[in-house]
C-alpha cells in the first residue's frame, strides 16, 4: 500500500455535556477533545481523536499539544501501510502519552482501512454486526428522571456512580431507579473512592435489598491492589479494574498479583495495539474485559465501536459518550439505534 504521510496537525476544541457529569472525585461540563488530521502526499484526510483525562493517565490538552510536533517529525514520510509499525514506534518512544498516541493510532487505522477498501471494524476482525451497551447515569439530583428517560429509549443496562457521599445516599439513588424500573440491569462504578469496608457495605446492603449488582469498576485507589485483591475475594460481585489498568503491563500485574475479575479497556488509555494486547493477556488469565470511553467525541467513539464489534471479545461494553457529549448533530461515523452499537 503505497502512500506516505506528508503531515500530521492536532487543534484543541471543548464540546458542552449534555448534563454535567458528576463523579466522586471530580465533576466535568464540557470534554477536552484534541483532534488530529492526518494527510497524506496524494492530499487524503483522515481524522483521529484524543481526549486527555489528567486523573487517569496524566495527560492534559496543553501536553497533548505540546508533543504533536514530535510525533509529526515522526510519521512524516512513513508509509500508510506500516501503520502497525508506527503505533509500536510511537508506544517505545512515548510510553508515558497514551491519549496522545491514541489519536494518531485511530487516524492511522481509518487511512489504512479506508487505503485498503475495508470498514476499521473489518480490518479488527468483524465479529460481531453490533453490540448493546449501557448508559452512565452520574451522580445527578435528578438520576431517576435521567433512569426513566433511557429506560424509554429502550435502555436496560445502567452504569451508576457511588461514592464521594454515604452509602446510604447511594443505595437510596439505586433503589429508587431499581423500583421504579424492575426489570432494569445494574453496575456501579466508585471512581476510586471506596475502601474495602465500604465497598462491602454497599454490596451487601444492595443484595439485602434484592437489588442484583452485575458488576462494580474501580471501588478503591488505583494504587491499592492489596485492597482491590481483598474486595475481589470478599465479594461474588465481578470486580473490574479501571484506573488501575491502563495498559497491557498493568494488566498482566494485576492478573498476576490480585483475583480481579477482569479489566476496563478504554483507547485513551492505552491505544489500539495496547489494547488488543491487553485483549490477549486477559483471555490467556481467563478473565472478564470491559471496554469503555473517556468522553469522546464522534471520532475516538466510532473506533471504541469498531474495536467492540470486530474483536467481539467484551463481556460488558461501556460505549456511551455520545449520549454525555451533545455532538451537535445526530451521529454519522457510527450508527446508535438506542443501546445498540454498530458501525457503517
Amino acid at each position: 500500500m503505497k502512500s506516505r504521510i506528508q503531515r500530521l496537525k492536532a487543534e484543541y476544541s471543548q464540546i458542552i455535556l449534555r448534563q454535567p457529569f458528576i463523579l466522586s472525585i471530580r465533576s466535568a461540563t464540557h470534554a477536552n477533545i484534541i483532534r488530529w488530521t492526518l494527510t497524506t502526499e496524494a492530499g487524503e484526510s483522515f481524522p483521529g481523536e484524543s481526549v486527555p483525562v489528567q486523573y487517569v493517565t496524566g495527560e492534559t490538552p496543553e501536553s497533548v499539544l505540546e508533543l504533536a510536533p514530535k510525533l509529526d517529525a515522526m510519521v512524516r514520510g512513513e508509509q500508510i501501510g506500516d501503520w502497525l509499525a508506527i503505533s509500536r514506534g510511537m508506544e517505545r518512544a512515548f510510553p508515558e502519552h497514551p491519549a496522545a498516541r491514541a489519536g494518531v493510532e485511530i487516524a492511522l487505522l481509518n487511512a489504512f482501512a479506508a487505503k485498503a477498501g475495508i470498514s476499521a471494524q473489518t480490518l479488527l476482525g468483524a465479529a460481531k454486526a453490533e453490540v448493546e451497551t449501557d448508559i452512565t447515569i452520574s451522580r445527578l439530583p435528578n438520576a431517576l428522571e435521567v433512569a426513566c428517560e433511557a429506560y424509554n429509549d429502550d435502555f436496560r443496562i445502567f452504569k451508576l456512580k457511588v461514592g464521594g457521599g454515604s452509602v446510604e445516599e447511594d443505595l437510596d439513588r439505586i433503589a429508587g431507579i431499581a423500583n421504579a424500573l424492575p426489570d432494569a440491569r445494574f453496575r456501579l462504578d466508585a471512581n476510586q473512592s471506596l475502601t474495602v469496608r465500604s465497598t462491602m457495605d454497599l454490596l451487601d446492603s444492595l443484595q439485602h435489598a434484592g437489588i442484583e449488582i452485575e458488576l462494580m469498576e474501580q471501588p478503591v485507589p488505583k494504587e491499592d491492589i492489596r485492597a482491590l485483591d481483598e474486595v475481589s475475594r470478599l465479594t461474588a460481585v465481578p470486580i473490574i479494574a479501571d484506573e488501575g489498568c491502563r495498559n497491557a503491563r498493568e494488566a498482566y500485574r494485576l492478573f498476576a498479583e490480585t483475583n480481579v475479575q477482569g479489566v476496563n479497556i478504554k483507547l485513551m488509555k492505552s491505544g489500539i495495539l495496547g489494547a488488543l494486547d491487553t485483549i490477549a493477556i486477559a483471555k490467556a488469565a481467563n478473565r472478564k474485559l470491559m471496554i469503555g470511553c473517556m468522553l469522546e467525541g464522534e471520532i475516538g467513539m466510532a473506533a471504541s465501536v469498531a474495536l467492540a464489534c470486530g474483536s467481539g471479545m467484551f463481556d460488558y461494553i461501556d460505549l456511551d459518550g455520545h449520549l454525555l457529549v451533545d455532538y451537535g448533530h445526530r451521529t454519522s461515523l457510527f450508527r446508535a439505534n438506542g443501546p445498540k452499537l454498530s458501525t457503517w
